[in-house]
């Protein structure tokens, strides 16, 4: 019988719709290969896709027997398998939030997605005899001893050793997880050192190990007195320590991007997949490493850009400017090194003329990406990312034979090979138009495109057409390298670059090495850039006009999209334009370099929408831990150095997300603090990246194996430092440990919650493993009810594999049917019981609420600033004392009507209205908020949630 249809507050907006055969990547096939295909999916109501821009590793593979494709869909949240043959999508698999790699067991029963967000790894069921082929069946995470925190943060790449052990590369934590494939869970995980390991591959009994952000040994030329080095040219305690401004400015000393050889930089890692012994260890391949294949031989290639940010680093010497880049930042790679027995000498194989040499128009292979190599060893065939394109090259002799365009932004492909081991056919993952091209390589010289299939994509269209422009490497004028390239999925290549920052004071003789920031979170942070030049809505002081006497810079935008538009101007016509003839025809408005005006508003759409991904170490419960907690208060009411440093929010990093403009004696913008535990080099002219700096010999209580080079911990302590550093911390003058806990744990915009997944089963809910699992549900319904999470369940009935989908609201798990949500579901008592008896198996996931694109971004909370004469520091914030008043005012952003107050993590009753009337979001950013309940004496944390949407950042309030 039907039940009766009804609709939840919390999924106000839902949409249910009709899978039309061949829209929406829905349709089925009678006459599938190797079994019957379920029926289709029930629609989901719509949840919200946050464009995390998460990095793509292998996100496509094919079955063993070649018969079937597995794509990450990474924007739908989904694993889309397309019939080989017939080129349909003939089911579409609910994963974890942001999938970006996929990994079929030897065996060809069960296919693995790495969910970059959700930290997990989603495991789907493929086997044609099952009555659960097409749903997920296990799930693999690992949390910290409490069960608080994620222990596998930012899995990326996955390859298996064979049918029973598997490795997942957990990127932002440098390890690579080892993980039984019959119990599916961790069982140890190997210490990568060096940065963002990503891509994996196994080739006969060997595992290769790539890391991102592997570097290029350059640094800032400074040293200590004693120091050998020929390139220093200044002495680090003098220039660094003494004088702080000196050091920002880079003023009354010369400061080049040097190359030191003594700079750790290790490339690839060779391990024994027997008992994972590390084997081989190569250093100096290339910049950023994004891709590997290895052939029966055991000769391994590399797809690479190696920066040349040293090529103009020196300063006050004519003849190294940006104009002399001559608009090549990188060089676009494959590298090519014997590791038969052991890793022999280094070819780079450049893929365009050598400079001063530009490749003609169209034969440019922009961030090689995806590579892959035929069973007879023959042909390389690999995808250039930034040029979209796919290409060919001959093993041997690195000879490039064909060039073909194909979808934007590709970034994998899996490539198939005849009974003669030859090249055969291609299937090319375009990662930002959301498609494959099907490509024939049969003749490598004239690879040609068969066919392109179009996946589902929620995206934004602006934001998509945006970040097609930014990793678009005809952005630059030389079409060899885009935005994308120095700030790769959103954040920072951790390099220093010359790109013409100039200091006009006193002493700035010379233009300003400067450090990549990241474009993630930059929405509501104005101005965009360190010296505060470009997207600057404000004017006043600036890092050119510092110590000039009445001289103050006129905004140069109004509001925050022409804010970003300028910044996007200010690129196309530096860094991305040949100076020595950089054109104004490209585009309507006469403007200097590359991108027409559509692409510019796009692109300044995109920047505005990028958020940065879940703090690494936040609590499920969204509370902050003792440590950060202590840190929060330091931070932003601990007291002031007299020497007059940035202990306090509102002096250089100021709520609501931790920025700030114009800062005091320098006319710098304090950039964001959140995502600063993905980024070693903090300060604007890397100061904390030097190699002396990384050998003190202060390694308690921030322990550091210089030889692991650099370390995101380390470099806040040094910058930052204590009495266990004092050689530096005169600069700051307080201690970062609590500090930088904070930081790590603190609001990035999404509940700790966020992407969360448990399968309920068997194995999960019986015996230890039962207690772990009601424990992680606890924190997920608890989250749900405080409106941060759109909590729902995606599973199968175990006797027939019929589909269930089922959402979370107030204590029961609702059924969804293809009509929508209905009044009948099952408590989760009800649910774990039939998990148990091996009824069905549910994977519950908390996803993001609909709102979750460039129209509803991260709100923004702050509060009325201390008048001047209370203490010495300017714009400090009056957290509110509740101790007879459960009411108090402050400021918010973005707030919309319906917002939810959360105390310590928990939802309470509180109203959040307009102090001056009207409905939300309040003109004048001024906020009442009524509480219903006065909180409990102590200190405590507070934010607030927007309906279906975005976190806002943690305030302080106390109770006397």
């Amino acid at each position: 019988m039907r039940m009766a249809h009804i609709r939840f507050p919390h999924l106000r907006g839902w949409i249910v719709g009709i899978c039309v055969l061949g829209a929406l990547g829905c349709t089925t096939t009678n006459d599938a290969p190797n079994g019957t295909v379920p029926d289709d999916p029930i629609p989901e109501p719509a949840s919200g896709h946050p464009g995390f821009a998460s990095p793509q590793v292998q996100s496509i593979a094919l079955s063993p027997t070649g018969r079937e494709l597995y794509v990450t869909n990474t924007p739908a949240d989904t694993l889309d398998i397309i019939d080989a043959e017939t080129r349909e999508i003939v089911y579409r698999v609910a994963t974890g939030i942001d999938p970006v790699s996929v990994a079929v067991r030897p065996d060809g029963l069960e296919v693995w997605v790495s969910n970059h967000i959700s930290d997990s790894v989603t495991i789907i069921d493929v086997d044609p005899t099952s009555p659960t082929r097409y749903r997920v069946v296990g799930t693999i995470q690992a949390y910290d001893e409490e069960g608080m925190v994620t222990d596998f943060d930012e899995p990326s790449g996955i390859a298996f050793a064979n049918d029973d052990k598997a490795y997942v590369a957990l990127s932002s934590r440098n390890f690579i997880a080892v993980v039984d494939v019959a119990s599916r869970t961790v069982t140890n995980q190997i210490k990568v050192n060096a940065q963002e390991p990503r891509a994996l591959t196994v080739r006969d009994g060997r595992l290769y190990v790539l890391p991102f952000e592997s570097g290029n040994q350059t640094e800032l030329s400074g040293c200590f007195a004693n120091s050998s080095n020929p390139d220093c040219t200044f002495d680090i305690p003098q220039v660094l320590f003494a004088n702080n401004l000196d050091a920002i400015l880079t003023r009354n000393f010369v400061a080049n991007i040097i190359r030191n050889s003594g700079f750790p930089d290790r490339d690839l890692f060779v391990y024994d997949t027997e008992n994972d012994t590390l084997l081989r260890e190569v250093s100096t391949i290339g910049t950023l490493l994004y891709g590997v294949a290895v052939d029966s031989q055991g000769r391994v290639f590399i797809s690479q850009a190696e920066a040349r940010n040293d090529a103009n680093g020196l300063a006050g010497t004519e003849g190294h400017d940006l104009i002399d880049l001559e608009n090549r930042a990188f060089l676009n790679q494959i590298a090519r090194l014997d590791c038969g027995d052991e890793c022999g000498a280094l070819e780079l194989i450049e893929l365009e003329p050598e400079l001063p040499a530009q490749p003609a128009a169209g034969m440019a292979l922009a961030t090689p990406y995806g590579i892959q190599i035929s069973d007879d060893d023959s042909t390389i065939v690999a995808v250039a990312a930034g040029s979209s394109r796919l290409f060919t090259m001959n093993a041997a002799t690195g000879e490039v034979l064909g060039r073909l365009a194909v979808g934007a932004i590709p970034k994998a492909l899996v490539l198939e090979s005849g009974a003669d081991g030859a090249p055969s056919q291609a299937w090319v993952y375009n990662a930002i138009e959301n498609s494959v091209s099907l490509v024939d390589v049969s003749d490598p010289a004239n690879p040609s495109e068969i066919e392109r299939i179009v996946l589902d994509d929620p995206t934004h269209p602006e934001v998509k057409k945006g970040r097609i422009a930014f990793n678009n490497a005809d952005g630059s004028t030389s079409g060899t390298f885009s935005c994308e390239s120095c700030h790769p999925d959103g954040n920072t290549d951790q390099l220093l670059w010359n790109l013409g920052a100039i200091c006009i004071t006193e002493g700035c003789d010379q233009t300003q090495p400067r450090t990549t920031m990241p474009v993630r979170g930059l929405r509501d942070t104005l101005p965009l850039h360190w010296d505060g030049v470009p997207g600057d809505p404000f004017g006043g002081i600036n890092a050119e006009l510092t110590g000039q006497s009445g001289m103050l810079a006129e905004p140069n935008c109004t509001d925050e999209h022409s804010c970003f538009r300028d910044l996007v101007n200010g690129a196309m016509g530096g860094t991305m334009c040949d100076l020595n003839a950089c054109p104004t025809d490209e585009n309507e408005e006469g403007l200097a370099g590359a991108l027409n005006e559509e692409d510019r508003d796009a692109m300044a759409t995109f920047l505005m929408s990028v958020p940065f991904p879940p703090a690494r170490d936040r609590r499920l419960d969204d509370q902050l831990s003792e440590a950060a907690f202590t840190g929060f208060k330091n931070f932003t009411v601990g007291s002031v150095p007299e020497n007059g440093g940035c202990s306090r929010a509102g002096v250089c990093h100021s709520a609501p997300f931790w920025t700030n403009t114009n800062t005091p004696g320098t006319g710098f913008e304090a950039p964001t603090f959140r995502g600063l535990n993905d980024r070693h080099l903090l300060m604007p002219n890397g100061r904390g990246g030097m190699w002396e700096l990384l050998r003190l010999d202060n390694l308690n209580p921030a322990e550091h194996d210089p030889m692991n080079g650099p370390d995101e911990y380390y470099a806040w302590a040094m910058t930052f430092g204590t009495e266990e550093f004092p050689i530096v911390n005169r600069s700051f003058g307080f201690g970062p440990f609590e500090i930088f806990q904070f930081f790590s744990e603190g609001s990035t915009g999404f509940s700790g919650t966020i992407g969360r997944q448990v399968t309920l089963d068997a194995t999960t809910t019986t015996d230890s493993r039962a207690a772990a699992t009601n424990a992680l549900l606890d924190q997920l319904e608890a989250s749900d009810e405080n409106g941060a999470v759109d909590l729902r369940a995606n599973g199968a009935r175990l006797a027939d594999g019929e589909e269930l989908l089922l959402i979370y609201d107030g204590g029961t798990y609702y059924y969804v049917d293809g009509d929508g949500v209905t009044s009948e579901g099952l408590t989760r008592a009800e649910l774990i019981e039939a998990a148990r008896n091996a009824e069905l198996t549910a994977t519950i996931t908390a996803r993001h609420g609909i709102n979750g694109d460039v129209e509803h971004p991260q709100p923004g909370i702050w509060l009325p600033a201390v008048p001047a004469d209370i203490s010495p520091t300017a714009n400090l914030q009056a957290f509110p004392d509740l101790t007879d008043d459960p009411s108090f005012t402050m400021f918010g952003r973005h707030i919309e009507d319906g917002a939810i107050l959360i105390v310590d993590g928990r939802r309470v009753e509180a109203t959040v209205s307009c102090e001056a009337g009207g409905s939300l979001p309040c003109n004048d950013e001024v906020l009442r908020v009524e509480m219903a309940q006065m909180p409990s004496v102590g200190d405590h944390t507070f934010m607030v949630v927007t309906p279906n949407g975005m976190v806002s950042n943690e305030l302080l309030m106390f109770v006397r």
